[in-house]
Order: C-alpha cells, then sequence, then structure tokens
C-alpha cells in the first residue's frame, strides 16, 4: 500500500501540464523543471499515468487497477517512455474509468521552504476525502511527521537517502495526510485572508502553509540522476590548469554536493575535505573556520601571534615557511580551540572519509552549508577569515544556498578580493547570481530562459564555456590591451613632435605641423593598424590555446596591460618623437636643403616631420601585430599611402579654389634629398629598440607562446599535446600550483589508502568532528512563475465562484489514511510490497 500510496503521490503533487499528440496518443508532461516532469513520468512507468486537468481543475489519473484500464504491465506510451511507439495510438479509458481529484490549493515551492505541497479532494462516490500531498528536502519533511508513527519506516528511508547520496543522486522525500472538513474550511479561509493581505502577505502565507503541513505521514523517497552534460569534467579540469578559481553554489545537501564535486573533477582522488556546517548542533561557525585555518595552514600568516585574525591585506603574499600541514597540530595539545577539542568517532564510512585528512598530496577543497554561510556573511570578521581560508583552498563548493546567498558570494569574492568573477547558470535561481557578477553566462537548456535573458553570454552547454573563456576570452583580452597601448603610443608620437617644438618657439603653442594633418591623424593616418590589432590579430591559435589551458595564466598576469607595459610604450612614443623631431630638425636647419641656398620653409621640414612619423608609427603598429593576414597588411600601409596623396593634392591646391599656406611646397619636398634620406633612417633609429627587443626576447627569453609560435612555424600539422606528456611539456606550462598544493610536496611519498571508490577523498567535519553521511537535496523549480501563477489565479476564481454554493457534506467514518477503492485492496491483498521486501 505504500508504494501505490507514494505512485499517487508522484503523479498528483505538481503542476505540470500535459498534451497529448492527435496521431499516435503520446503523452507529454511539460514542467518548470525537468526533475518534476521525472517524477510524473516515473509513476506513469509504473502504472499510475497522470491523464491531465479538465476545465475545472480536476485532476484525472489512470492506475492500473482503474476500470477498463489496459493492463499495468504496458502503461500507455509517454513522450519518454516509449519513443518507439510514436506511430501508434494508444486507446485511452473512458473518463469514468478514470480517478478525479478536485485540487484545491497549490501551496508553492521556493526555496526558503523546500518543499511543495498540493490540497486535492478525491471526487469518489465513497470517498471524497481530503488529502495534503508534500514532496520536499528530507530535513524539512522528517521535522513535520508526526511523532510516534512510522519510526522503522522512516530508518529504512534514512538508509535509502545515504545510499542515494553517496552515488550522488538528488532525493527527495514523500510525505501525506488526511484533513478533516472541517479543519480545511476554516484553514481554507485564513489561507485566503493571508493571500489577500497588503502586508507582510509572503509572511503570513509561510505561517499558514507550515500550519497545515504538520502531522505528516511518511511515505518514502526518490532519487534522480542529475546526469552532468557532455564535457563537464574536462572543462572544468581545464580551468583548474588554467589558474581559474572555481566556486560551486548548488541547493543541493553536503553529501551530494561532494559526489558532484568528485564527478566534475573539481574534488581530486587525493584531495582534502574541509567541512564547514551550521545549524543548532556543533560548534560556531567562527571557531570552525579558525580550527581549520590553525589546523591546515599554521604557517599561512592568516593568524597572528597574538591569535588574532588578519587583515586580508595584511596578510602576507609568501608564508614565513612552506605551509606544511603535517605533523598537524593535536587538538588535545597546545591550544584547545574554543569549544572544546574535536573528537573524532570510527562510524565505518572509511571509502568517503580516509584516514589521512590533511595528509593528502591533492590540495584542499572547502565545503561550507548554507546555514554556515548565512553566519559567515552576517558581519565582516566572518567574511574575511571565511575568505582567506577559501582563497588557500583549491576549490570551494557551498551547498544548500538559496539564491540570495549566491549573489552575495559573487559579491564577496567580488568585493574582498577586488577580482574580475564570471557567474554561470542556466535556472532562474541563478539569476541574481549571474547579475551580481561582472560577467554573466546564461545555459539555455531545460531549465529555461530566465539566465540566458539576464546573462552577458549565453551558450547552449556548459562545456562551451572552455572555449569562451580559453579562447574568445584570451584573444578578446589581447587583442583589447594591444590595441589600447598601440592607441596611446601612436598619439604620443604626435604630440611628441609637437612639444618638442615648444622649445623652439617660446612656447607659444604655436603647431610645427600644418593643421590639417594634425586634424587627420586619428582619423585617417594612423587609424587602420590600431582597429586590425583588435580585429585580427592574435598570439596564438584557437587549437592551441584549447589544447593548452595553462596559457591563460598570462592574461590573469596582467602581461599584455598594466602600468609597467604602458610605460613602456609611452617611452618608446617619446624616444620616437624626439628621434623624428630632432633629426630632421638639425637636418633641414643645419645647411639648406635648397640649390639656390635659401633658407627652408617651416612646413618644408614639418611635412617630412608628417611622413617619418605615420610610418613610424604604422610600422611600430604593425611590429607588435602577431598575426599578419590581408586586413592586417592593408591597415599598416592604408594611412600610410593616403598621407602620401594627401600630400601630393593638397600642395599642388592652388590660391584660386582657396588658400592654403603650402601651396607649391611639392616643388621643394620632393626633390630634396634630404626627404628621401630623413624617411628611411628615422623609421630604421626609431624602430630598432623594439625589434632588438623582440629578437632577444625570442632568442634567449621565450615564453611558452613563443615557443608554440616557433613550432607552429615549422611543424604546423604537429600535435604538441600529444608529442608530450604533461610532465615534459615546457616548464612554465605546467599547471599552477595553489598555496597548498605546494605545501604538499613534502608529505608526498607518504602512503595513500588504497580504494576503489572514486570518493575516496578524505573529510573533516569542522562542526563536530564526526564522520558521517549526509543525503542529497530536493529539486528546484521556478519560484513564482507563470505557469504557478495562473494555476493559482484559476484556484482562487474556482473558490471565489463557490462561496455562496452549499457545500456537500463528507461522508462519516472513513478510514483517515490515504487508501486506493477497496477493489484496489482486494485485488493487492496477497501481492507484496516492493518497498517492504
Amino acid at each position: 500500500m505504500i508504494f501505490n500510496s507514494r505512485c499517487i503521490v508522484l503523479a498528483l503533487c505538481h503542476t505540470v501540464l500535459t498534451s497529448v499528440d492527435p496521431h499516435t496518443g503520446v503523452i507529454e508532461y511539460k514542467a518548470q523543471s525537468p526533475d518534476e516532469a521525472a517524477l510524473v513520468q516515473a509513476a506513469a512507468d509504473m502504472g499510475f499515468v497522470f491523464r491531465g486537468r479538465d476545465s475545472r481543475e480536476v485532476m484525472l489519473l489512470q492506475t492500473p487497477y482503474s476500470s477498463a484500464a489496459p493492463s499495468s504491465s504496458s502503461p500507455p506510451p509517454t513522450a519518454s517512455s516509449d519513443p518507439e511507439r510514436k506511430g501508434s495510438s494508444s486507446t485511452s479509458p473512458p473518463p469514468e474509468a478514470l480517478e478525479r481529484y478536485e485540487l484545491l490549493n497549490v501551496l508553492e515551492f521556493s526555496s526558503a521552504r523546500k518543499r511543495m505541497s498540493v490540497v486535492v479532494r478525491k471526487m469518489d462516490s465513497d470517498d471524497q476525502r481530503l488529502f495534503l500531498m508534500t514532496k520536499g528536502a528530507d530535513n524539512v519533511i522528517f521535522e513535520r511527521l508526526k511523532k510516534g508513527t512510522g519510526d522503522d519506516l522512516k530508518k529504512e528511508t534514512e538508509k535509502a537517502l545515504d545510499d542515494f547520496a553517496s552515488e550522488g543522486l538528488r532525493t527527495l522525500t514523500l510525505a501525506y495526510k488526511v484533513i478533516s472538513e472541517e479543519y480545511y474550511q476554516a484553514w481554507a479561509e485564513r489561507y485566503h485572508e493571508a493571500t489577500v493581505s497588503l502586508d507582510d502577505r509572503e509572511e503570513k502565507i509561510e505561517a499558514i502553509c507550515s500550519e497545515l503541513e504538520q502531522d505528516l505521514r511518511l511515505l518514502g523517497a526518490t532519487a534522480i540522476e542529475d546526469r552532468l552534460q557532455d564535457g563537464v569534467p574536462e572543462t572544468i579540469a581545464d580551468l583548474k590548469k588554467a589558474g581559474i578559481k572555481i566556486w560551486v553554489a548548488t541547493g543541493d545537501k553536503l553529501e551530494t554536493a561532494i559526489a558532484i564535486g568528485h564527478s566534475t573533477n573539481l574534488i581530486g582522488r587525493d584531495s582534502n575535505i574541509i567541512v564547514i556546517r551550521g545549524g543548532n548542533e556543533g560548534r560556531p561557525v567562527y571557531d570552525q573556520i579558525m580550527y581549520a585555518v590553525e589546523e591546515f595552514f599554521p604557517e599561512s600568516g592568516i593568524i597572528d601571534e597574538r591569535g588574532e585574525v588578519r587583515d586580508i591585506d595584511d596578510v602576507p603574499s609568501t608564508p614565513k615557511q612552506s605551509m606544511k600541514p603535517g605533523p598537524r597540530r593535536n587538538s588535545t595539545q597546545d591550544e584547545i580551540p574554543p569549544g572544546g577539542p574535536l573528537r573524532r568517532f570510527d562510524t565505518g564510512i572509511s571509502s568517503i572519509v580516509g584516514s589521512q585528512n590533511g595528509e593528502r598530496p591533492g590540495g584542499f577543497v572547502l565545503v561550507i552549508d548554507g546555514p554556515a554561510l548565512g553566519v559567515a556573511l552576517g558581519d565582516e570578521r566572518h567574511k574575511s577569515i571565511l575568505l582567506q581560508l577559501a582563497m588557500l583552498c583549491e576549490g570551494v563548493i557551498c551547498c544548500r544556498v538559496s539564491p540570495l546567498q549566491k549573489a552575495l558570494i559573487v559579491r564577496l569574492v567580488k568585493d574582498g578580493l577586488g577580482t574580475m568573477t564570471l557567474a554561470i547558470g542556466d535556472g532562474a535561481n541563478d539569476v541574481s547570481m549571474i547579475q551580481a557578477a561582472d560577467v554573466g553566462v546564461g545555459i539555455s537548456g531545460e531549465e529555461g530562459l530566465q539566465a540566458v535573458n539576464s546573462s552577458d553570454y549565453a551558450i547552449a552547454q556548459f562545456r562551451f564555456l572552455k572555449r569562451l573563456l580559453l579562447v574568445h576570452g584570451h584573444w578578446s583580452y589581447y587583442r583589447n590591451g594591444n590595441m589600447i597601448l598601440n592607441f596611446f603610443y601612436k598619439n604620443i608620437v604626435c604630440i611628441g613632435v609637437l612639444w618638442w617644438f615648444q622649445i623652439y618657439c617660446a612656447w607659444s603653442s604655436t603647431y610645427v605641423l600644418e593643421y590639417t594633418y594634425l586634424l587627420f591623424w586619428n582619423s585617417f593616418w594612423t587609424i587602420a593598424p590600431v582597429i586590425a590589432i583588435g580585429l585580427f590579430d592574435r598570439l596564438a591559435d584557437d587549437h592551441d590555446l584549447m589544447a593548452f589551458p595553462e596559457l591563460y595564466r598570462f592574461g590573469r598576469e596582467g602581461r599584455w596591460f598594466g602600468m609597467k607595459v604602458f610605460g613602456i610604450f609611452m617611452f618608446d612614443g617619446v624616444f620616437q618623437s624626439a628621434i623624428v623631431f630632432f633629426l630632421i630638425l638639425y637636418t633641414y636647419v643645419t645647411v639648406s636643403s635648397r640649390a639656390d641656398g635659401w633658407s627652408v620653409s617651416i612646413y618644408e621640414l614639418s611635412t617630412t616631420m608628417v611622413f617619418a612619423a605615420v610610418f613610424t608609427a604604422n610600422f611600430f603598429n604593425g611590429l607588435n601585430t602577431n598575426t599578419w593576414t590581408a586586413w592586417v597588411f592593408f591597415a599598416v600601409f592604408l594611412g600610410d599611402v593616403l598621407v602620401w596623396l594627401y600630400t601630393v593634392v593638397y600642395n599642388s591646391i592652388s590660391p584660386g579654389w582657396f588658400v592654403t599656406p603650402v601651396y607649391g611646397n611639392n616643388h621643394f619636398l620632393f626633390r630634396s634629398p634630404y626627404f628621401w634620406f630623413c624617411l628611411p633612417l628615422t623609421i630604421f633609429i626609431s624602430l630598432l629598440p623594439r625589434y632588438l627587443y623582440k629578437a632577444y626576447r625570442m632568442g634567449y627569453r621565450a615564453d611558452d607562446i613563443d615557443i608554440i609560435r616557433y613550432v607552429r612555424k615549422f611543424n604546423p600539422g604537429v600535435e604538441l599535446r600529444q608529442e608530450a606528456s604533461e610532465e615534459m611539456v615546457y616548464p612554465p606550462l605546467r599547471r599552477p600550483e595553489s598555496v597548498a598544493t605546494r605545501s604538499m610536496r613534502s608529505v608526498s611519498s607518504l602512503p595513500v589508502r588504497p580504494s576503489g571508490d572514486f570518493r575516496s577523498a578524505s573529510r573533516t567535519d569542522m562542526s563536530t568532528g564526526i564522520t558521517s553521511q549526509h543525503r542529497g537535496f530536493d529539486f528546484s523549480m521556478e519560484e513564482r512563475g507563470v505557469a504557478i501563477q495562473r494555476l493559482q489565479s484559476n484556484l482562487s476564481e474556482r473558490r471565489m465562484s463557490k462561496q455562496h454554493l452549499p457545500q456537500s457534506s463528507p461522508k462519516k467514518g472513513l478510514a483517515q489514511k490515504l487508501t486506493l477503492p477497496r477493489r484496489f485492496g482486494r485485488r493487492k491483498s496477497n501481492a507484496k510490497d516492493p518497498a517492504e521486501s
């Protein structure tokens, strides 16, 4: 009977909509959450088929024992249960053969409630009882069970939840209770008053719902495998190699979150897991964090000599010694943390929690749950030490968190470290987190488009994040950084020539260049090369950036944009402007360039400066371009050609058209040998330092990208990752180790406990020191979505229309438990309950 009741709850406690293909008769379930549709589908696969709702919000249920129903061994086909039979139609039972349940109320799911309930009335001539059907997180359901009933079933359910969670499954607990008609009518009035209240509506609704959801009877639990998308573990592993610190914020409970961390490569086989838990039981959150720092990172410098926590800006970047975690401080020796020493108990779950916690060579992963996170985010004292502990770990997993806490986590990292943050999510619960980050990425998929609509970038699958960051992010940062530097540089060259002339014009702000050349400097002469850099330049090809995630560290280190490199470019501009100005000035004024001996005009020598400055700036930009395509060639030489054509035409305009100060300058400019000798000489001298520096660096101080570019030049088709193993690849290309990983070198020779289970990483619960398992979490769905709002509106309208209608009194003397009709009991009297076998 428990099994059948469980299937009924799965088939009725939801907001799923149905559609039937008119040609094939296939039933398709459409839900806000794919998990909810999967549960309804599971009930249908076991013969309890939800047939939809009629216009009166009456839920139609077909059971294996409905009159004239098909055999339970062959339930009607649905879109996911019988894909092969899409071409065949199924015969639906007549309406009178279906069981009918009137939907009275839907108590919505929310991240705070962590449960969902429906109130239904069974529309049967013999049975018109009211039922409350509930599904939600196990901790929420267990605390609302009726005391002293179903203790054996509760123990079996807890054991099943442990097994499910250890396999990384997402769990849900089911319960119900029977409601009397008189109690429901009184409750419905209070619920209606709460829903129309103008003050504290949410709090009042929650209080009324919680009042009804008490004294429940447990039915069991379900579990769903939340399978990862293709390429998720590989993507996370490569992001870690790129040096990106990964924080996972999930609504799953602790054990499920740890299992997901293993399956996604966030937690390695030899990782050490630090667990921080909140709640009324165990030690205070601050003491847990302090003890974790003292136990595993005694030389980190977070705690000063007086035992106080340093500010995050005052922590030394280099520890005084290697942060060697062993031998670890015994909790019963030296200084005992507040609250007494931690005690460790053997619970027999050695496949998940090892005996060498803190001494494994795989680094540390911090796991913190929602209640502890709520305390840690409450004040600056907790925030500072939590953030410093998290930065010593290779990864952080925040479990059982609400949407608001996800956003607060992002702000903690963003404001506390001043770093660039990226948030990625696929559901409505991730919207606040995506909006709080510097860069928001939404995944379009089964969870809807709420995250996509709130994000900066949209991708179809998580694995595309690797290319978005390692390729397009790498190219974008390099292109923008290089373009900005070259843009400022070329303006320094122009302004430098004008500034040097002020020495000879008594600082009167007179222009040495003819004014139109100055006007067109950024419009025509030098604009094309920097645009080409911003659009087409790249340091390495996309397949090399994907094969070597370690190359992403150049962007994180600010290699291509920063005050140092900016100063170098500005110095280049000042130096080159001095070469252009002084070399040409003293060449022209020392000995006249004219054959008749007359002195030269200022525009005669300044036009030569324009040519030299334009050619030098464009060629310098070309020298800083790493990928020369046809467009780059066009851009570099476009300004040179334009300035030449403009000079020829502009100097030929006679005063009959309009007066120019340079009319006839062509006669002296292009006939002068100084012009033809100054151009190559000034360009050569100006570019020589940069060329020598690039040649020296490529020959003697080549970095990883230079080496890969060199190999690609002479062996374009070679597969570098296959030719060299991870250990034999160029040393800087190795994965950047965290502080915790570097501290493990001295203990890398310690024996590691063998385990065939992939969850062999050790775990320390800083709250109690007890080694124990925890279970998964319930399934999230969109809060206050369009579908649930429409359903609630329909129920409210029905209630208002029925307020003045006479109510039929319930039948007396009915058994107060959830059962099917008597004929169902007779047919199953000799059957053995699968849940009890």
